[in-house]
């Protein structure tokens, strides 16, 4: 049974916005509920044995939801008719669902659309309307409305297999003003998210398992304190025989790692290795909150090994650029999950460092370039509309677009110099560093794309050294 507590919201003061007052060129999701009920939720705590904060009673509301920019209408769900028209709302999450006093959502769309304008390929009927603020004791004030920003941006860089997309929004809720909200891809399945077969699995290794009135299951070797929740199939739809091959598969899985067989035959490798190093590279440090998502194609009882199980996305970048330097992400180390013994494999080391040197040169600098041109992109329309949000939610939104996306920057410059130095725990892996074809050769201290530089004058960077004997290292100037 559930321990139940309850919690007394902050609400802030009324703060009357009209349409008029938002600025036209930002998307504006205007929503009018049903009888104009507003989606609620009770807060829960863990049972003993368990952790975490999370959410329930949290059932989603139906109603209409219209979405204009610039006077011109973008979507018209039209008004609620099941399996017909008109869209359901929720408040989703755990702890920020429970504490933020603005409320994060999942709406559910009745006919599939694509609400980001990219084009059909990208409908679905699952979307998030993500809150603008995130504490962080290690941005200026304390908070960020751009850890979002910056962590897809990085997965883009490091070719994550899915990027959740995203877009600013305006929000009114039966005539009252919500606030600038990120809007966003689900995790979900669809062909343009998670794309496995109608035999696949999309599942979580959750720590909120205990949230989900038993449909969950555990694994022979999985922490006490962890369980594994499903996105597809849903956990109201999945049967006996569907949990039953997947725990089993799960469990043939952990088997293979604990006693040191070919995990390859059950994981993609290169997968497992891009997400810590994604983790790694943003320097979070959450371990137990940290949503790991586990997929495969199919599941064939007949033929198990016909896919590999991956995973991703990284998702909850609330503690991005936490981790003290010199240190891994939280999951790079942690024992409740499954890359300590990871790690301790020559295959998973050198397909970690592949995939380090397949990136790392000049990652600065790609990410650099495309902070830069969210700037350009977004800074105005944000500044504008982050000003009429700090109204309703005021400390929450008093720092510019450019004035965080230049912190961000400057600590990923400090993190991927970190990273790089960090790897050299790994100069035991048979796999080259990845030289430059201008510097081949020659001695001397090289940037890393290939041009020498003057060693009396650096500015802070990563560097090739070159030695007159030919052997190569990594350079850090901080």
């Amino acid at each position: 049974m559930k321990k139940v507590c309850f919690l007394l919201f902050v609400i802030a003061e009324a703060f009357v916005v009209s349409a008029q007052e938002l600025p036209a060129d930002m998307p504006l999701i205007d929503i009018t509920t049903d009888g104009g009920v507003e989606p609620t939720c009770r807060v829960v705590s863990a049972p003993e044995g368990c952790i975490g904060t999370s959410i329930t009673d949290n059932d989603y509301v139906t109603g209409r939801m219209v979405m204009t920019i610039n006077g011109d209408t973008l979507y018209d769900s039209g008004e609620y008719e099941k399996s017909v028209s008109g869209m359901r709302i929720k408040i989703r999450g755990n702890s920020t669902g429970a504490y933020l006093n603005q409320r994060p959502y999942k709406i559910k769309l009745s006919k599939k659309h694509d609400l980001l304008g990219l084009s059909n390929e990208f409908k679905h009927k699952e979307w998030l309307l993500l809150s603008m603020y995130t504490w962080n004791v290690k941005m200026t004030k304390e908070y960020s409305n751009v850890l979002n920003v910056a962590a897809l941006l990085a997965l883009d860089a490091l070719g994550a297999e899915w990027t959740p997309r995203y877009d600013f929004v305006n929000v009114v809720m039966n005539g009252n003003y919500q606030g600038m909200y990120y809007l966003m891809e689900a995790v979900a399945r669809g062909e343009s998210r998670i794309d496995v077969s109608t035999t696949g699995f999309i599942i979580e290794h959750d720590p909120f398992f205990w949230n989900e009135d038993g449909r969950f299951f555990k694994t022979d070797r999985q922490a006490p304190s962890y369980g594994y929740t499903y996105k597809y199939p849903d956990k109201d739809d999945v049967t006996a025989q569907q949990q039953a091959e997947i725990q089993s598969y799960m469990n043939a899985f952990e088997d293979c790692l604990a006693t040191g067989g070919d995990v390859a035959e059950y994981i993609d490798m290169e997968s497992f290795a891009r997400w810590v190093l994604v983790h790694d590279i943003l320097g979070t440090d959450d371990g137990a909150g940290c949503n790991k998502f586990l997929y495969k194609y199919d599941l064939d009882p007949s033929t198990p090994l016909s896919s590999k199980m991956r995973i991703g996305p990284p998702w909850d970048y609330d503690s991005c650029f936490r981790i003290g330097e010199g240190k891994w992400s939280r999951v790079h180390t942690m024992t409740d999950f499954y890359y300590p013994t990871l790690f301790a494999r020559d295959d998973f080391r050198k397909e970690y460092v592949s995939q380090w040197n397949a990136v790392g040169t000049g990652l600065y600098d790609r990410l650099h370039e495309a902070l830069e041109k969210e700037k350009e992109r977004r800074a105005a329309v944000f500044d504008e509309s982050i000003a009429i949000h700090n109204g309703k939610y005021p400390g929450e939104g008093v720092k510019s677009f450019c004035e965080q996306i230049d912190e961000i920057d400057e600590l990923f410059r400090r993190r991927i110099a970190d990273v790089a130095m960090l790897m050299k725990q790994y100069d035991d892996v048979e796999t080259a560093i990845d030289v430059p074809r201008t510097a081949a050769g020659k001695p001397g201290l090289f940037s890393i794309d290939g041009r020498r530089v003057d060693e009396t004058a650096l500015p802070a960077g990563i560097y090739i050294e070159r030695r007159s004997d030919g052997e190569i290292r990594k350079i850090i100037k901080k």
